[in-house]
């Protein structure tokens, strides 16, 4: 085949996809336009002229009927014009689709969706817009008849039930009156058909019917608080004062004064009643009840510090007597004690201390009794003042209980006084024994010394226990001191017995290394302190420390064998007793 041959077959080929495209777009386009001319039938078909005719049915005047007349123009645009306009955009985008110029024809196809979308939004208004009137119209008609039965209802409450509004009753008539007036005009409205002013009237009409629902509601319970709430809280709390001052008690504060400023103070939450300002009444209200609830406080307050006072009263009474009857018996017990005892902690001195404040005490417990018994003082004020004193007595009560204690236990403690020194020269006398029985060469200066100084201390102790005034207190003291010196006395001759046993043991063992020229010597030596200076300490000392060597331990095992035989010794005697 020839290259033209070619080319013939190419643009045939050509030719023919052009013509397959635009037969192919032809029908697309005539499918689309089908169906929106389809929709627009569909619209068309909707019966919206019926709707219109029973909208006029309705009788609408004034706003509401322009708003209808609005939405009839809307309509009969559409069905006189929009419609037709619509069958000519399909008539043309199907002409333009036998051509080639796809772009005019995209854009009649746009323009004809568009105005089925504008078709179908007004059919939509112009719906919603009668739909509105209708269920306007409804609603007034049917608010009608609500508000009507309810500002029935409320007449009737006002009527039957005005004393429960107490002053609030005419301010109340006189709205509900107005009310009714409001009322008038909007069923008037419509019954006219004027659904859009009639709605600005009932929107003001239903909050005021709501507001005056809610004062009738609120008002009762105000009023019952201002008219007999409060009133007989005032009776009762005045009839209480006066109980109460005529039984002699006193306040702080004005209570004739506080119950009238309350009593004035109903009066002008009265007058806040009666002009319906009930927000600043309750508040009124509340500060009244606040200040009854003080007053009751108050007077249960006094009531139960009289309880108080007067309990307290015969406390006192009691304690002052019987804290003066305890001196009177403690200064007697002194005296005769004073004939075989001698007291060093200004006994005497305490007890007249004790008078004095006792005396005080009486002073202020007079006065206390004259504010009470003339009707000069506030009870509640009285009880700090008893209670100081009612601690003050007790305090001296407890203090004078001590010292008839310490004078009770006078004697005994002198006997045993004198039992303990006898013990305690016993003990010094065993310690004597011990020491003697060991038949040492000699004792120690710092011994003797020690050992005469505790005996001249017990020596004075019991030359004080014989004398014909006996200051126990000091009787006591040296005897804790002389107890203290002869215990100590005690350990120093254990230690010094002990040492000097050891020693005569360790000269015994050093016989057995006699030979031994260190031990000949330290043997010397030791004798020397054992029988010379009678340091009984350093002689075991000086002996020890060479045997140790010779025998390691050996001193250790010595003084440990002394104390075994001295400790089976105390038993048996232990035993014995």
């Amino acid at each position: 085949m020839t290259q033209i041959g070619h080319i013939v077959i190419g643009l045939i080929i050509v030719v023919a996809a052009i013509y397959l495209i635009i037969f192919v777009s032809q029908r697309l386009t005539m499918r689309k336009v089908n169906k929106l001319v389809q929709k627009k039938e569909q619209l068309t078909e909707i019966p919206m002229r019926d709707r219109l005719i029973k909208g006029r049915q309705l009788s609408l005047t004034g706003q509401s009927l322009k708003q209808f007349q609005l939405l009839e123009a809307k309509y009969n645009h559409l069905e006189k014009t929009e419609f037709n306009s619509i069958d000519l955009k399909a008539n043309t985008v199907l002409f333009d689709s036998q051509g080639l110029n796809f772009l005019k024809t995209a854009q009649g196809m746009k323009e004809l969706q568009n105005q089925i979308r504008e078709a179908e939004k007004t059919i939509d208004v112009v719906n919603q817009g009668l739909n509105d009137l209708e269920q306007l119209d409804e609603a007034h008609k049917q608010a009608v008849k609500d508000l009507e039965a309810k500002y029935q209802e409320l007449r009737k409450l006002l009527l039957s039930q005005n004393f429960s509004f107490g002053p609030a009753i005419d301010k109340l008539e006189e709205i509900l009156g107005s009310l009714e007036e409001d009322f008038d005009e909007f069923a008037r409205l419509t019954e006219m058909g004027d659904h859009a002013t009639a709605a600005g009237i009932y929107e003001t009409l239903s909050m005021e019917t709501n507001q005056l629902e809610q004062r009738i509601d609120q008002i009762p319970a105000i009023n019952t608080e201002l008219t007999d709430t409060i009133p007989g809280q005032l009776a009762e709390l005045q009839n209480a004062y006066d109980k109460m001052s005529a039984e002699g008690f006193k306040f702080e504060t004005n209570i004739e004064k506080q119950i009238e400023n309350i009593k004035e103070q109903l009066q002008e939450t009265s007058e806040l009643l009666r002009e319906l300002t009930l927000k600043k009444a309750n508040e009124e209200i509340a500060k009244m009840r606040s200040q009854t609830e003080i007053l009751y406080e108050t007077f249960d307050k006094e009531a139960q510090a009289a309880q108080v006072v007067w309990e307290n009263n015969d406390k006192l009474t009691s304690y002052v007597a019987q804290n003066k009857r305890e001196n009177h018996e403690l200064y007697a017990r002194l005296d005769r004690l004073n004939q075989d005892f001698v007291f060093s902690k200004d006994e005497l001195g305490q007890i007249r201390s004790w008078e004095i404040q006792l005396a005080n005490n009486t002073i202020n417990f007079e006065e206390l009794r004259k504010q009470i018994n003339h009707h000069e003082a506030v009870f509640s004020n009285l009880i700090g003042q008893q209670e100081a004193m009612i601690t003050d007595l007790e305090r001296i009560s407890k203090e004078q209980t001590g010292m008839w204690q310490a004078f009770q236990e006078l004697p005994g403690v002198f006997e045993q006084s004198k039992k303990r020194v006898t013990l305690l020269t016993d003990k010094l006398r065993l310690i004597q024994r011990s020491f003697e029985r060991q038949g040492l060469p000699g004792l120690p200066d710092t011994y003797l010394s020690m050992f005469y100084s505790v005996s001249d201390e017990l020596e004075r102790v019991k030359q004080q226990l014989g004398m014909a005034r006996v200051n126990v207190d000091d009787v006591l003291r040296q005897l804790s001191i002389v107890t203290a010196d002869l215990d100590t006395l005690q350990e120093r001759t254990d230690s010094l017995i002990e040492a000097a046993t050891v020693t005569e043991r360790l000269v015994r063992k050093a016989l057995l290394y006699r030979d031994n020229p260190a031990v000949a010597q330290s043997t010397q030596q030791a004798r020397y302190f054992y029988e010379t200076s009678y340091d009984y300490e350093e002689s075991m000392k000086t002996l020890g420390v060479i045997l140790d060597q010779i025998e390691p331990g050996l001193t250790d095992r010595i003084v440990q064998q002394y104390r075994q035989e001295k400790a089976m010794l105390q038993a048996e005697y232990s035993e014995k007793e």
